[in-house]
């Protein structure tokens, strides 16, 4: 029964949305993905063609399908009835295009970044287990651990997610951590340490402490109205189930 919720009624709007991430995909497709990628052995004998298969996963993606079953499935049945790869051969091909994907989005944040004035970081939490289990947790032990999130106001085993923003609210790079490891938010105040990073062309931008010198609420304030951007992305990866991951592996 949830998967019903991926089968959407507007079959209208359904085919405009792919339509758009169809033509995006094709210009990234044709420009950035080698050729022995595109003209592989074989590849005249597959139903549906790369970019229909990576548009398709995609468009899935966005419409909430969290499984492959799901993706598979809400595909069937909005696009392909009948024309399509069946679900083992489906999954081998977008597996064997993950590194094209890569490549295709790599290219199109460099070009999205040329125009941006100024980045925003932030993180956020992402558990593994529920707070009963903290301390009996083993998932992804080589890389999780407990750290606390001071916005929620608890303990969690699991990882945190550092992302780097643009200012129009588009995710640009992101790093993976133990949950434990300090934001350090008031801790890129100090002048040496602007100008650190002043020498690798790095421009720092912080709130300032109540108790230094050139504190301003003003300024404190518009700083704050920056993150409009970023709380956005974290609410809409939210949605896509980012703090809620079955993964076994990184």
């Amino acid at each position: 029964m949830q998967s019903q919720n991926y089968y959407l009624e507007n079959h209208t709007q359904t085919q405009v949305i792919f339509s758009k991430i169809l033509t995006k995909v094709i210009t990234l497709y044709r420009h950035f993905v080698p050729n022995d990628i595109r003209n592989r052995r074989n590849i005249h004998l597959q139903k549906q063609s790369d970019v229909i298969l990576i548009a398709s996963y995609l468009w899935a993606l966005q419409e909430g399908c969290r499984t492959a079953s799901a993706i598979y499935r809400a595909i069937r049945h909005n696009f392909f009835p009948d024309n399509f790869p069946e679900r083992s051969r489906f999954c081998r091909i977008c597996q064997n295009l993950a590194q094209s994907i890569q490549r295709m989005h790599y290219f199109m944040v460099s070009d999205i970044c040329q125009n941006c004035s100024f980045g925003l970081i932030d993180s956020f939490p992402c558990a593994l287990c529920q707070l009963i289990r903290n301390l009996r947790a083993t998932l992804l032990s080589d890389v999780a651990n407990i750290g606390y999130n001071a916005t929620k106001k608890l303990h969690y085993y699991g990882l945190k997610f550092s992302v780097l923003v643009s200012d129009t609210g588009f995710p640009i790079d992101y790093v993976v951590t133990l949950a434990a490891v300090y934001d350090g938010d008031k801790g890129y105040v100090d002048q040496t340490t602007k100008e650190v990073l002043e020498h690798y062309v790095i421009h720092l931008i912080s709130q300032l402490r109540k108790n230094m010198a050139n504190y301003s609420s003003f300024e404190n304030h518009n700083i704050s109205r920056l993150r409009k951007p970023i709380e956005t992305v974290f609410s809409s990866l939210e949605q896509f189930g980012i703090e809620g991951l079955r993964y076994r592996n990184l």
